[in-house]
């Protein structure tokens, strides 16, 4: 009680004078070879949570899935663990962890896949935790159809940008010969509920390349063309039915973002023109899509155009301001290591390119601006700024609405104080403000296997 007592008071102490104060938790063990997606959820001023998944097979005599959730008191020491495993270990059942996104202040939602070849199931399972009793509740949400062991199809697993929906598109496998059926599934996750649910017939000239879900809560699927000429196609589906958006000749597209502008559907898509293209990459032409009306305002990227590496564009953060759309976006590049005699099939290499704001003007043409820090951080918003995590030492403020900062205004959260034993390198993309006590916290990797959690107050 003397401890907590002392720490409460410098604490009140550094509010009453606006200074800086900085806060370790006590490190805690982790397995950094499996468990993935680790991030900071459900924070407020007095616990928080660090989320991971493990989903390896073979990690020990039945496949490993596990979800857990460590919880953290105020200066964010270990408390308690949560685990749920979502194994069923009958044998020849197949596990797949979805994705994961706060509900509320009290509650998580994680979505996990079950596949059983021998009586030809894919289910998915909603596990929602609930910090107030520390229990996770499962629910069975979709049982879909699988042809064989060999053919189980694809299932797309998305969230909207605004948080509110869930979708689910299960792309049967099939033989060429008959159409493509595709289950649409659309969670509200204010309600945990089927907002609708569509099964749809395609044709077989185009295969699923991708999927989305709009913030409306209707599903986008981006196809590709079966055959030798390149060509894409655009599927807008809702509980009424589906309709192809089209498309301008030779347009391929790669990406699907959707944005919402005024309450109504927007796509932001990459991609290219076919043609005679050298040193090119896929993502050099952006498509700004009205959904409503399928206007389609094209821009050029020259920055990704001369990338050859590039895999994806990520957009992290979209936001509005006097008439315009502001994306917060980077370059995702996969490159592949030569083979050698002892890993004759190495797994690629994913890098991250600098961050870049793209601006969207009220006619739909697009420009982009580079910042000087890596795209793949985290960020806040505070009052009417974005603060980027560019480095462990250092904050990166953007007004909302402005794609440039000032570096000399640049947020400095270095201790200069801190010892040797005290430091760590940051994981920058989990980064969490708590307005409460105006202090932000994020984790960090101290050695192999251990974590901890910096706070700092009055930033």
């Amino acid at each position: 009680m003397k401890k907590t007592f002392i720490i409460s008071l410098t604490v009140i102490s550094a509010f009453a004078f606006g200074q800086k104060k900085f806060v370790y938790g006590d490190g805690f063990e982790y397995n950094s070879k499996y468990e993935k997606d680790i991030k900071l959820v459900l924070c407020d001023d007095y616990n928080q949570y660090v989320f991971s998944d493990i989903n390896e097979d073979g990690y020990s005599s039945y496949p490993h899935k596990k979800i857990i959730l460590r919880k953290l008191d105020q200066n964010g020491s270990f408390v308690d663990t949560y685990i749920k495993d979502y194994a069923n270990k009958t044998n020849g059942v197949i596990h797949n962890y979805l994705g994961s996104q706060e509900l509320n202040k009290d509650q998580l939602v994680i979505f996990t896949e079950e596949i059983e070849t021998r009586n030809n199931r894919k289910e998915i399972f909603q596990h929602v935790f609930n910090k107030k009793d520390g229990n996770f509740t499962t629910t069975s949400v979709a049982k879909l159809f699988i042809e064989s062991g060999m053919k189980q199809g694809t299932t797309y697993f998305k969230f909207s940008e605004n948080g509110k929906y869930a979708a689910i598109i299960n792309d049967r496998s099939v033989s060429k010969k008959t159409a493509n059926t595709i289950d649409n599934i659309v969670i509200d996750l204010t309600t945990l509920s089927k907002k609708w649910e569509k099964e749809i017939t395609l044709d077989t000239d185009y295969m699923e390349y991708t999927a989305s879900v709009t913030n409306s809560g209707r599903i986008l699927i981006l196809r590709k063309s079966t055959g030798w000429k390149e060509s894409s196609k655009l599927v807008y589906v809702s509980a009424q039915g589906e309709q192809d958006i089209a498309l301008q000749d030779k347009l391929i597209l790669k990406t699907l973002q959707p944005v919402s502008i005024n309450d109504q559907d927007y796509l932001v898509s990459f991609g290219y023109f076919t043609g005679a293209r050298i040193n090119q990459s896929d993502f050099g032409d952006m498509a700004f899509i009205n959904l409503q009306n399928g206007s389609i305002t094209m821009s050029k990227f020259s920055e990704f155009r001369s990338n050859t590496t590039m895999s994806d564009v990520d957009i992290s953060l979209i936001q509005h301001n006097n008439g315009k759309t502001f994306l917060y976006g980077f370059d995702v590049n996969k490159t592949m290591p030569p083979s050698t005699a002892t890993n004759r099939f190495p797994d690629p290499i994913i890098s991250y390119g600098a961050g870049r704001w793209i601006t969207i003007n009220s006619d739909g043409t697009a420009s982009s601006s580079p910042t000087m820090h890596n795209g793949n951080i985290g960020y806040f918003t505070k009052d009417d700024t974005n603060y980027f995590f560019a480095n462990q030492d250092e904050l990166i403020p953007y007004k909302i609405g402005y794609t440039a900062t000032e570096k000399s205004k640049s947020v400095n959260i270095y201790n200069g104080s801190e010892s040797s034993s005290k430091r760590g390198s940051a994981i920058l993309t989990s980064i969490k403000y708590i307005p409460a006590s105006n202090r932000i916290i994020f984790l960090r990797k101290i050695g192999e296997n251990k974590l901890d959690a910096k706070s700092v107050y009055n930033f």
